[in-house]
């Protein structure tokens, strides 16, 4: 039985987290034994009901010259003997990648799901370079991006695989937001999602709102540490009465087919998989501009763009959705989604980044 082990020691539950889940969940199923680093005392409940899965809690992720961590790293590897370790996360590259090699693993892959600037050029080459280690993107803007550092990317080290994501069943019932927020039923209901952060954008919605009419509100899912400060900047707007917080959603189905449609208004992104999401329930989406949305969007084929931080014109693009002047059919932002974007396709290319001798066709 083939094995790997999926570093994901986080306090925070976002994409990355869910991505970590999605492929635990399938390489379990398909047979794979999976096992998933986490931190004690987060999130692993998520994952206990998961075929072929097993938990393993770590008290610390430690930093770069955390020995203890290296040393408990490479005995949970020695004694499982994977065939493969992931880390999910940027900041757990070093110690892992050390970690797996002085536990004898050969094969290891790193996750970064939105760019990032390389800070540390010998750390990188040590992972890259000396350690062997493979980049996996979510998005072609992503990989042409790490491909600008030579030194450390090429074709044959980094790997483009585009989030999977699986068409909803039809008989999920919707969230109701009109009845559920006491909302008139000419109400237009705008979703929105992700954790609380800056990069989010999640500060705009106020002066997004300010240039659409009163019946249209805003609804928000996640959580995230900077939840209370971004909240009390929004309450001292006066649109802050047509931002609806709902906290954590076990049932994003049923979010997603309960708004009217997507609005994702981030800063930075790899490729965000809530516009995925959003789009695999036929859902008319409106993105800013960032890595991965031009791409997955066709530059502006299946959903609205527009440039970061311009709040006039992510107002613009609601309201020609809101109007009829810029229609999306639901059947081909599905197909869309099924075609390009399916996790059948994630996770035979999944597979053959972890397991087959021969990346050279990817």
């Amino acid at each position: 039985m083939k094995k790997v082990v999926l570093f994901c020691p986080s306090r925070v539950w976002g994409g990355i987290e869910k991505n970590v889940h999605l492929r635990a969940r399938l390489l379990g199923e398909s047979g794979v034994k999976v096992y998933v680093i986490l931190l004690q005392g987060y999130f692993e409940n998520r994952f206990v009901d998961l075929d072929n899965v097993t938990v393993i809690n770590v008290k610390s992720r430690g930093g770069d010259f955390n020995f203890f961590v290296v040393g408990n790293y490479v005995k949970i590897l020695r004694e499982i003997k994977p065939d493969v370790v992931f880390a999910a996360l940027k900041k757990d590259w070093w110690l892992v990648s050390l970690a797996s090699r002085l536990a004898g693993v050969d094969r290891i892959v790193l996750y970064l799901g939105i760019s990032r600037r390389v800070k540390s050029p010998i750390k990188f080459f040590a992972i890259f370079r000396l350690m062997k280690a493979v980049l996996m993107v979510n998005s072609d803007s992503l990989k042409n991006e790490m491909l600008k550092y030579p030194k450390f990317f090429d074709n044959n080290n980094v790997f483009r695989i585009y989030n999977g994501f699986d068409l909803p069943s039809p008989e999920e019932e919707p969230m109701n937001f009109r009845a559920l927020l006491n909302l008139p039923s000419d109400s237009v209901i705008v979703g929105c999602a992700g954790r609380f952060s800056p990069q989010k954008g999640f500060d705009l919605l106020p002066d997004i709102l300010a240039n659409l009419p009163g019946n249209v509100h805003i609804v928000h899912a996640g959580e995230g540490e900077f939840e209370g400060e971004i909240k009390a900047a929004i309450n001292d707007k006066p649109q802050a009465s047509r931002i609806h917080f709902l906290g954590y959603q076990s049932n994003m189905h049923a979010f997603f087919k309960g708004i009217d449609l997507f609005l994702l208004c981030s800063r930075n992104e790899g490729m965000a998989n809530v516009l995925n999401e959003a789009m695999s329930h036929g859902k008319p989406v409106v993105s800013t501009r960032v890595p991965g949305s031009e791409e997955l969007l066709g530059n502006g084929r299946y959903g609205v763009l527009a440039d970061i931080n311009d709040v006039e014109a992510l107002s613009r693009g609601i309201q020609s959705i809101i109007d009829g002047k810029n229609v999306y059919s639901p059947v081909e932002l599905r197909e869309r989604i099924n075609n390009e974007f399916g996790l059948k396709r994630m996770i035979r290319e999944t597979g053959r980044l972890f397991f087959e001798a021969d990346r050279s066709q990817m």
